[in-house]
């Protein structure tokens, strides 16, 4: 059952009231309320209302945005505390994101690593504006089971590819699984990644997914 508190939380996510929404989540996480519970069991939900508005045409695209702001805002003050949480976790897998090159936008991405590290991936973020050699040599130097790329802009398409064609050059396309989100339109075959992904919760559930895949595979072969 969601604590009365969450409840205040998703109840401003869900009406946009920004200001009350953060003054919540530090409550929340004042008295005591893990920083995950507050992710999945007050944000998540409540972000998931004005997605549903958005659908029935009673939100608009300045109402997404202004959501998705107050939704980083939120995944800032918790990002310490879910830091730690995640340490205590047994780790899912490694994963590296990071937004593209000639691509400024962070919030999708954000929210992303905040889910991740909320069910236990070990996450490194590369930030913005990313060149595809900067993601090979972080591939190289942390190993991870899963590289996530983001962009918003359609004209910052290409570089997924760029990224994956640098990938292939120095074989360390075929470890990794390879997921991209970003502008409608977009498929995984039109870059040749793995999977395409505009939500968060999707994203992770296929990393998961995948994870769990990998496991077995690993299991069959010992």
């Amino acid at each position: 059952m969601v604590v009365a508190s969450l409840k205040e939380t998703i109840e401003a996510m869900a009406e946009l009231r920004g200001e009350e929404c953060i003054r919540s989540v530090k409550a929340n996480l004042a008295s005591g309320i893990p920083a995950r519970k507050i992710l999945t069991d007050g944000l998540m939900p409540g972000l998931r209302r004005v997605g549903e508005r958005f659908e029935n045409k009673e939100y608009f695209l300045a109402d997404m945005l202004f959501a998705a702001y107050v939704m980083n805002e939120c995944t800032k003050i918790l990002e310490p505390s879910l830091a730690k949480d995640a340490e205590k976790l047994p780790s899912v897998g490694k994963v590296v994101v990071g937004t593209v090159k000639g691509d400024v936008h962070d919030i999708g991405k954000n929210i992303f690593i905040a889910l991740m590290r909320a069910v236990g991936f070990d996450v490194v973020d590369l930030g913005i504006d990313v060149p595809a050699e900067r993601f090979v040599e972080k591939v190289k130097e942390v190993d991870p089971d899963i590289l996530g790329m983001s962009a918003l802009l359609t004209t910052t398409v290409p570089y997924f590819k760029d990224v994956i064609d640098a990938l292939k050059r120095e074989g360390l396309q075929e470890k990794l699984f390879v997921m991209i989100g970003g502008p409608p339109h977009l498929t995984a075959e039109d870059v040749g990644a793995d999977i395409y992904c505009n939500d968060a919760f999707l994203g992770v559930r296929k990393a998961l997914e995948h994870m769990e895949m990998k496991r077995k595979d690993n299991n069959r072969k010992r």
